[in-house]
């Protein structure tokens, strides 16, 4: 079962230099441990952007309902 979550983050991409802003849905498999929901969501986004969690920035995070 996917859980979804609104996030507003930021990536740091390597071109062009800086970073980039983003808003959106993001889907979790399964439900996260609490406390940790924020840095899976980071390693998530991190991957599908072929970047390391370090690169990310999670600014807003919020469960879907």
């Amino acid at each position: 079962m996917t859980i979804k979550y609104y996030a507003h983050f930021l990536v740091e991409e390597p071109d062009p230099k800086g970073l980039q802003e983003y808003r959106g849905v993001v889907e979790l498999d399964g439900q996260p441990k609490i406390g940790r929901e924020v840095k899976e969501a980071a390693l998530i986004i991190a991957r599908n952007f072929g970047r390391e969690s370090d690169d990310v920035k999670v600014l807003q995070w919020a469960r879907l309902h």
